[in-house]
């Protein structure tokens, strides 16, 4: 718990709560060690985008991935089968919001369904782009990719994947009934053309020089007869993955077990059990009496306990999204003007944040992507740095000398000390006039909020590896996305618009340095910090290794006893 000097020093706050974190999200930091390191992945030098017809053994590298791995043309040797043993209990702050891939937003929800289903193209622990179900790519014409698939691969029910499995994904993915937010990805899909069962041409309506990174991140494969029914896929979800579905009970678990061979050499294990535990005192307890094996978001506080606790060892990523505010362009006109914007970028302290709240597991937000994301992270950016004086005189500029008031929504158990960052903001907000009337909610319930534009500001986690789908579903007015809140500005949409046709991957980068430029001056978000993701591994486990992508990934991971 925060002393009441420390309250003071963040704001003057009263009653702050005791006790103890959407949309996705490299960041700066390497993560740390795991507990035994797997052997290094085979790389190999990426292959420029060109509109000529690429070597089908090379697939186009991706420009935020740190390396791409060579796509070969025809099925991989199948590793050598692991025997599955063991269950492996996981707890996370916050349950899935669905089993529907295409309905759920959260990192969480992701891994935990990941487990069961496969894309096209996936990353590596190190978030390296590497085949999956298409084994290798190319470009046709500007207009024209071609994917060669992984033969031999069947769903959890038994139907075969093929060709007519991703026509009937790409369709399902767009499908306005399906309601999902993250449709507009795939706008300049125009057809999926089945050149025969393991080739498929995509047909765009302009170049779409991201098609390959959008597909490391969406388009889970569905069978296409047994996902016909909406009401299925929400209640028995069937993929390809090394793990097939048992059951979920929302609030409680959702369970998984080894599905039998896998391309990937994977399952290791028999079960995964994740269980959705709130509080994060209840987690390290759970962990402790050994009801699970691994925690997400480890307090702060509380890392001290722990690190003496016999068999239990912590292990930090530095999360690829960013702690950001978000605020309505039409829920309240308060923040129609850049100066409102800019006040409250100076009225917050990120760095007593980070210093207090946070004990300084995250990094203060320098850019608006994180370090390691080609284009999206800008050198030598002027910087918002914690001064309230100037925080005033932008609010008179603004017309609002006296301040302003707002309704704040933040999540409870969904990011690192998510309740106790926002209260402590809206105390800082309040020593210049800005008074932001705090909510915090279930998380759920709180995505549907965001989803639905009902909030005037909350916080959230937004960026991550690929600027491309990350500025598209946030900035962009022509696209409204589902993160969208509002904002217009025409040199956005241009350089958006402008980025996402460039397949040239360095003028690509330089467009998006200008964007991130422009929107760091324009605020369209309230920027904050890169958090730690800390996680606590009981003796049982073995090789797990955390990622930046803030989901829980199974890779090596082995139980014993």
């Amino acid at each position: 718990m925060l002393t009441r000097r420390e309250l003071i020093r963040l704001g003057g706050l009263v009653g702050l709560a005791t006790g103890a974190s959407l949309l996705a999200a490299c960041a700066p930091g390497a993560p740390a060690a795991p507990t035994q390191a797997p052997p290094p992945a085979p790389t190999a030098a990426p292959s420029k985008p060109t509109t000529a017809p690429a070597a089908p053994t090379a697939a186009p590298a991706a420009p935020t991935a740190p390396a791409a791995v060579a796509a070969k043309p025809t099925a991989a040797p199948q590793p050598a089968a692991t025997t599955p043993t063991g269950t492996l209990t996981i707890a996370q702050g916050v349950d899935a919001e669905s089993m529907d891939p295409y309905v759920t937003t959260s990192g969480a929800s992701k891994g935990m369904l990941w487990t069961i289903y496969d894309k096209m193209v996936a990353r590596d622990l190190d978030l390296a782009i590497k085949p999956s179900l298409a084994t290798a790519w190319k470009t046709l014409d500007d207009n024209t990719w071609e994917l060669t698939l992984r033969q031999g691969v069947s769903f959890h029910n038994g139907e075969p994947f093929n060709a007519d499995s991703v026509k009937f994904s790409f369709a399902r993915f767009v499908d306005p009934s399906v309601k999902n937010g993250y449709a507009t990805l795939l706008k300049p899909v125009t057809d999926v053309q089945i050149v025969d069962p393991y080739t498929v041409r995509i047909k765009t309506s302009e170049p779409f020089a991201e098609l390959i990174e959008t597909l490391a991140s969406y388009v889970e494969m569905l069978p296409p007869r047994a996902a016909a029914d909406p009401a299925a896929v929400a209640r028995a979800p069937i993929g390809t993955g090394p793990y097939k579905f048992v059951s979920w009970t929302p609030n409680d678990r959702f369970i998984v077990q080894a599905a039998g061979p896998h391309f990937s050499g994977q399952p290791r294990l028999q079960q995964v059990v994740f269980r959705p535990i709130p509080d994060a005192t209840a987690r390290i307890n759970e962990l402790k009496s050994g009801g699970v094996d691994i925690i997400t978001n480890v307090p702060p506080l509380q890392i001290g306990g722990l690190q003496g606790s016999p068999g239990i060892n912590l292990l930090r990523a530095t999360n690829s999204g960013s702690i950001i505010l978000i605020p309505s362009f039409q829920n309240t006109d308060v923040f129609n003007t850049k100066e409102a914007r800019q006040a409250m970028q100076y009225a917050i302290d990120k760095d007593q944040l980070i210093k207090v709240v946070l004990r300084g597991e995250a990094t203060p937000m320098l850019s608006p992507f994180p370090k390691g994301v080609a284009g999206g992270y800008v050198d030598a950016l002027p910087q918002y740095t914690y001064d309230p004086d100037k925080a005033k005189a932008l609010l008179r500029q603004a017309g609002m000398p006296d301040g302003f008031s707002v309704n704040f929504k933040a999540p409870d158990g969904r990011y690192l000390q998510d309740k106790q960052v926002a209260e402590a903001i809206a105390g800082q907000l309040e020593k210049v006039g800005i008074k932001a009337e705090l909510e915090t909610i279930e998380w759920s319930t709180y995505v549907q909020g965001i989803v639905g534009r009902k909030y005037e500001l909350f916080l959230l986690s937004q960026g991550g590896l690929q600027v491309g789908p990350a500025v598209q579903t946030n900035w962009s007015s022509k696209i409204k996305g589902i993160a969208w809140q509002g904002y217009t500005n025409p040199a956005v949409d241009e350089l958006i618009d402008t980025a996402s046709k460039q397949v040239d991957a360095q003028k690509r980068s330089a467009t998006y340095e200008q964007l991130m430029k422009t929107a760091w001056d324009d605020s369209p978000w309230i920027f904050l910090y890169h958090q730690q993701d800390i996680y606590a591994v009981g003796s049982r486990v073995k090789n797990f290794r955390p990622t930046s992508e803030a989901i829980v990934a199974m890779g090596d991971t082995t139980v014993s006893g």
